[in-house]
């Protein structure tokens, strides 16, 4: 029996870089089979390549423990997550004409309409289209058609979202990604990976929001009607409730308000005991409510700053919930106070979907989750292009003979 397909995911992080070796099997299942992970030393910021060297030995150092876990060599596709403070989103729609004599709409129809769509974005010279994603289609008389495809109609009218990013961004990225030896790598918007990783499609279907709280930014995600609606970065991270507390209370650096924000870190502090901490180094003591306070200033900050950009897309209910990852949410108490800003009931600390836990130390880490997503996505974007999914699946049933 041949080895079954192995896909690389990447995520290039202000403060790691992760990367996971996944493999599917018929049944649809993703098995996690080996992870790596290492500290960026300022080779990334804010999303872009801020020192090339360090981002490739990062991602080197990342890959090679990766897969000498997963024991392979070779992998079939690398997909890197990527997001930056210089990308952006914008949301346009166009209609075209069918005209052929039986006006049943073809992937042409579909494609022109698309492309028609994109043209009418007004792009500088030095930027790229990432992603060009079709939100809906309107047909004359039926509105919110998922898939026009062999049905017919007069006009058919598309919204689409499109991702644009600089150039020089993306190509720095590849030149990373081409350097630490994966020449033919894919890059999938972070929001995109995220909610792959961990956004149920009845959610996708029924408006959610994705809040991924990373170490320099936070991204958002909102989604509707199945496909990603509005995006945007929040210039607020783990970074900084770390910082606010050493220069608020004087922990004894960087380090120590890390360690003790991750042991002892609340945003509630009526929620937590009176409890006294020891700062060894400060020769001092210092309560749990006191560490509590801080967060809970720098939290609702960023829940408000997420708030206008959900009241940004005019949308109502929030069905699908909010949906809080990274590792910037190992807070206690994050969805609670999140419930209480939003007003919604529903807010849940999230975790990678239909992964089995060859791997719980890989899939049950935050700080892998957009890793995890963007080996889903170029798994599923391989079943939905080219490689159809009657294909795709076919060869996968062949390693297994």
């Amino acid at each position: 029996m041949a080895k079954q397909p192995t896909f690389i995911g990447i995520d290039l992080g202000t403060s790691k870089v992760a990367a996971v070796v996944v493999t599917m099997d018929t049944k649809g299942l993703f098995h996690v089979i080996g992870g790596g992970m290492a500290n960026s030393e300022g080779g990334i910021k804010q999303g872009y390549v801020n020192d090339m060297d360090k981002a490739v030995a990062a991602l080197r150092a990342a890959k090679e423990e990766a897969m000498t876990q997963a024991d392979v060599k070779k992998v079939e596709g690398v997909c890197v997550s990527v997001d930056s403070i210089h990308f952006k989103g914008e949301n346009l729609r166009d209609s075209v004409t069918i005209s052929s004599k039986d006006r049943i709409i073809t992937d042409e129809d579909i494609e022109r309409v698309l492309d028609q769509a994109k043209n009418n974005c007004k792009m500088a010279k030095q930027e790229s289209v990432l992603h060009r994603i079709p939100q809906i289609y309107h047909i004359q008389g039926q509105r919110e058609v998922r898939n026009p495809l062999n049905m017919v109609g007069e006009s058919l009218e598309a919204e689409v979202r499109l991702i644009l990013a600089p150039s020089s961004v993306l190509n720095n990225i590849r030149r990373v990604a081409q350097l630490a030896g994966f020449p033919k790598a894919e890059l999938v918007y972070s929001p995109l990976a995220t909610a792959e990783a961990i956004l149920p499609r009845q959610d996708k279907d029924n408006s959610a929001v994705v809040i991924d709280i990373g170490e320099d930014l936070t991204h958002v995600g909102i989604f509707h009607l199945g496909t990603l609606f509005h995006s945007a970065f929040i210039a607020v991270g783990g970074r900084h409730f770390t910082r606010d507390l050493e220069i608020m209370k004087h922990l004894g650096g960087m380090v120590a308000a890390e360690r003790i924000k991750l042991r002892y870190g609340s945003v509630i502090p009526q929620q937590v005991a009176d409890e006294q901490i020891e700062l060894e180094d400060e020769g001092r003591f210092i309560s749990r409510s006191e560490i509590a306070e801080v967060l809970q200033a720098r939290a609702v900050e960023l829940f408000n700053f997420v708030q206008v950009e959900i009241n940004r897309t005019g949308l109502g209910d929030f069905h699908g919930g909010i949906h809080l990852v990274g590792g910037g949410s190992i807070l206690y108490h994050l969805p609670t106070l999140a419930q209480t800003i939003f007003g919604r009931p529903r807010v849940v600390i999230s975790r990678p979907l239909d992964f089995t836990d060859t791997l719980p130390a890989v899939v049950n880490n935050p700080h892998f989750v957009n890793a995890l997503g963007a080996a889903k996505y170029m798994i599923r974007e391989r079943q939905e292009s080219g490689h159809g999914h009657s294909s795709f699946m076919g060869n996968l049933l062949e390693a297994f003979k």
